[in-house]
């Protein structure tokens, strides 16, 4: 027999598991806690701060910006961390966290890249010049292996936010330059092309971009006005160089897949679960209606559970299939189906890329080509892209100069719906039960088995591999833009430039939920799931049209040296949108509105239908000085 505790011995413990309760809660974040905080200053050698240099932890996408005293504070994953700090003008050095928290870091100028030229809005300046917070990125530094644009910058600006926020071929990459600083605007940056200030639609062949610089603070920025709110993002694509004509061929193939899966309840499981809820679902509505309880009621079957309810309580009835009533036992599920197996696949995607450059003194030439067709992870999605550009420099004369940059990109995308359960297949292949199949035993899919078990509560949803491949979602689209400009030297020192413009879009985009899905618990083809089909056909028109003037002066007295420019811009755009829904199908062997001929009584407009205006006039003008290439202004 063991021993009995006294009431001051029995106080004593139980105050001592308090205490290490408490003690236990006080040590975790400790441990819990992974990051080490780290600052420091950036001085040159001759112990000056540098405003705008980034700190970067080595492989890593986590980064900061020094402030206008040179000071930075960065969080990084511990003592074993490298930082990488850099600046225009400076040799990139490499510093070891280890125990210290603060440090001192001195860069030492680079020399060989003081020459270096950089887009800085209207002007290019070189990067001993510079003054503002402007990260520079060649072509050989992006990463070419990725199919867009904006994931090929990933991981490459420092205290830019760059991430992905869909695996959809279609979907392009989310960038913040200054994170999010509005609820209603957007905070998007201003992407100037070859000079033409564009949307967000980065639909550009990463094999012809020659240089990129992202304006971060609000001094490089201010020249674009209240468009640079966000940013902005200047592109420069290749042009063609003196000499014989050089011909370039680049070819890609690379595949994509579901880095991971949700980890989901398996039939067995699920068909365990299901049962045994149901029945303590069964026990507690009888007890709560103060009806009599005893465990061999767990044997009733549907029609008793019905009876001693009153009604037919879909939350107590189970499917014979799962539970054998008399035994009181579950049922072993015949089909253990893994819906994200059977929704996503590996999407394998290929490019094709083929430049063509060269010229003489007076002309030279860039024209290059781009194919892209990329599968989705998702089976039926995924997107064809094409894109053509033509950039030509002509020297009319020593004083006069002129250039055209030409482009097009053509896209297919072949979409799904995203969004509730009932609707989307991403979030249906997470909701429907592994107990059924997706295919029959003639790989036809096999339709309404989850829906038509709601007297079960189980949720009407549809199979969502047929989701996903017989609503019907395209878009596409073409985009053309023409740029013409051209330079004359007025004098010495002074050029006078003109830059027009026009960029033009279409776009179609068709959507179709047809007759051959579930429309709840009515199966398909049912008088409920024709009423249900419908079709949505939308067709968008974006004209913009620009003209910049600019007088650009840069000379240099003795130790003085002044760069500077001023302009006038005007910038029109035109945006005309029209939607059109239809309703009414019978069948689904024309997917489209058209296929109700001109019967107005299954047709509506659309709430996208709009139709809006703007122009923009802009003044601008920016002067920098600099004494002995020492002091700023």
């Amino acid at each position: 027999m063991g021993k009995r505790l006294k009431n001051s011995e029995l106080t004593d413990l139980i105050r001592l598991l308090v205490f290490g309760f408490i003690l236990n809660f006080m040590i975790l974040p400790l441990y819990a806690q992974t990051t080490l905080p780290v600052m420091g200053k950036v001085m040159d050698v001759s112990g000056r701060p540098i405003p705008g240099a980034n700190v970067v932890e080595k492989g890593t996408t986590n980064g900061v910006v020094s402030n206008i005293d040179g000071n930075y504070s960065i969080q990084v994953k511990g003592s074993k961390s490298v930082l990488t700090i850099s600046f225009i003008g400076y040799i990139n050095q490499e510093v070891k966290v280890g125990s210290g928290t603060s440090s001192v870091i001195e860069l030492i100028e680079d020399m060989r890249n003081l020459d270096e030229v950089v887009v800085v809005g209207y002007q290019v300046i070189r990067k001993s010049d510079l003054t503002g917070a402007v990260a520079s990125l060649k072509a050989a530094e992006l990463n070419l292996t990725t199919p867009s644009l904006g994931q090929s910058l990933v991981g490459k600006v420092a205290g830019v936010q760059i991430s992905q926020v869909s695996g959809a071929p279609y979907e392009s990459t989310k960038i913040r330059v200054r994170g999010t600083a509005s609820i209603n605007a957007s905070s998007d940056p201003l992407y100037v092309i070859d000079g033409y200030p564009s949307n967000n639609d980065l639909f550009l062949n990463p094999e012809d971009i020659e240089s990129i610089e992202v304006l971060k603070d609000a001094a490089s920025a201010a020249i674009y006005g209240s468009r640079a709110a966000g940013g902005v993002v200047l592109i420069t694509t290749k042009r063609g160089k003196e000499g014989s004509p050089q011909i370039s061929y680049n070819f890609q193939l690379t595949s994509n897949q579901l880095s991971k899966k949700v980890d989901m309840l398996n039939a067995q499981e699920f068909t365990e679960l299901h049962v045994e809820g149901h029945n303590n679902a069964y026990r507690n509505l009888l007890i709560n209606a103060n009806k009599p309880w005893d465990n061999s009621y767990f044997g009733d079957d549907n029609a008793a559970r019905a009876i001693r309810l009153g009604s037919s309580n879909s939350a107590a009835m189970i499917p014979a299939y799962m539970y054998d009533f008399k035994n009181q036992k579950v049922i072993a599920p015949q089909y253990n189906t893994d819906w994200q197996d059977e929704l996503y696949r590996k999407g394998m995607s290929q490019r094709h890329s083929i430049a063509i450059s060269g010229g003489g003194k007076s002309v030279r030439y860039q024209v290059s080509g781009d194919y892209q067709d990329q599968q989705g992870i998702i089976l039926s999605t995924g997107q064809q892209r094409g894109n053509l550009r033509s950039n030509i420099d002509i020297d009319v004369s020593k004083k006069f100069k002129l250039g055209t940059n030409l482009s097009m990109t053509i896209n297919k995308n072949r979409e799904v719906q995203e969004g509730r359960f009932d609707k989307g297949p991403i979030l249906g292949a997470l909701v429907y039960a592994p107990i059924f199949r997706c295919y029959d035993d003639n790989g036809n899919l096999i339709k309404n088995e989850m829906a038509s078990n709601s007297p079960y509560a189980m949720q009407t949803i549809e199979n969502p591999v047929a989701l996903a491949t017989e609503t019907k979602i395209s878009r596409n689209a073409i985009r053309n833009t023409y740029n013409v400009f051209g330079t004359y030297e007025i004098i010495p020192g002074l050029i006078a430039k003109a830059n027009l413009g026009m960029y033009d879009f279409r776009e179609k985009y068709q959507f179709y939920n047809p007759t051959s899905l579930s429309s709840g618990v009515n199966p398909p083809y049912s008088v409920e799931a024709k009423a249900a089909a419908y079709a949505i056909s939308r067709s968008q028109g974006v004209q913009n049209y620009l003209g910049e003037y600019t007088l650009i002066y840069e000379n240099k007295f003795g130790e003085h040296s002044i760069s500077s420019v001023a302009g006038f811009s005007h910038q029109e755009n035109r945006n005309d949108v029209l939607e059109i829904r239809a309703s009414g199908f019978e069948d689904d062997h024309i997917q489209e509105v058209t296929a109700l001929g001109a019967d107005p009584g299954n047709l509506t407009l659309g709430g996208s239908t709009s139709k809006s205006n703007w122009t923009m006039l802009s003044y601008f003008a920016r002067a920098n000085y600099n004494l002995s290439n020492r002091y700023y202004l």
